[in-house]
């Protein structure tokens, strides 16, 4: 028997993902609350990494780039438009936000994912 709530559930990753010609091969891991994506260089160096957390309407996400270090962006979905159809989900700037929180969440869902990718990440959400 394991000490852990039923109801939490591990970043899986997704199989197949879409590389985009010219751009860092590209890896996504998914829960229900919470996603991972991980981009990486033809040495496969971590170079940017996103977590996007709250997912749903409140939808938050945190965005490491080995060149520009630190993003926080609250996701508009494009739901909300009164008598219109959707529209795009866009990112907007948001620079408050919780580490302790956001450390926390992927700590508890990355037993899926290499040590020391979890490290990695971890220490750049820790000490920005």
């Amino acid at each position: 028997m394991t000490d852990e709530p039923f109801d939490t559930v591990m970043l899986t990753e997704v199989a197949n993902v879409k590389q985009i010609d010219g751009e860092p091969e590209r890896r996504w891991f998914s829960s229900p609350t919470l996603d991972l994506f991980l981009w990486y260089d033809e040495k496969r160096n971590l170079v940017q990494f996103q977590i996007c957390y709250d997912k749903g309407p409140n939808e938050q996400a945190l965005t490491w780039h080995h060149q520009h270090g630190l993003a926080h962006h609250s996701v508009d979905d494009g739901e909300n438009r009164t008598f219109r159809m959707k529209s795009t989900p866009i990112m907007l700037s948001d620079s408050d936000f919780d580490a302790k929180k956001i450390a926390t969440l992927f700590e508890e869902l990355a037993g899926n994912i290499d040590h020391k990718t979890v490290k990695f990440i971890l220490s750049h959400i820790k000490n920005p």
